[in-house]
């Protein structure tokens, strides 16, 4: 069994370009509504909905293939913002929000 995310956006084009600028490809669109990206481990899937459901019921955290530093040089480089770089017990982490404001943590673990 495949564990398979799904967020809810509200512009389905706006959501797939910032999750493509996170290292997402589209594996495959269903209609105006429905996208779903190959990631290395799992599925990511992004719906849309006329209002987004409350905040905080699930998180969403990723794990960069490389350093943090790269990572948040190419988010910012398509006008992604990120937190600063944070050290924690496993790592460092850095955090973006998504389009619609849904906080994604990027953690680089420690070796």
């Amino acid at each position: 069994m495949q564990v398979q995310t799904i967020v809810y956006v509200t512009e389905m084009d706006r959501s797939i370009g910032f999750y493509e600028h996170l290292g997402f490809e589209v594996a495959y669109r269903g209609g105006p509504s429905w996208t779903a990206f190959r990631g290395t481990d799992g599925v990511l899937a992004l719906h849309t909905v006329d209002e987004l459901p409350p905040p905080g019921r699930v998180a969403l955290s990723l794990v960069a293939d490389g350093t943090l530093e790269a990572v948040v040089k190419n988010l910012t480089g398509h006008g992604i913002e990120a937190a600063p770089i944070q050290d924690q017990p496993f790592g460092r982490s850095t955090v973006v929000r998504d389009p619609d404001g849904l906080a994604i943590q990027i953690n680089e673990h420690g070796v």
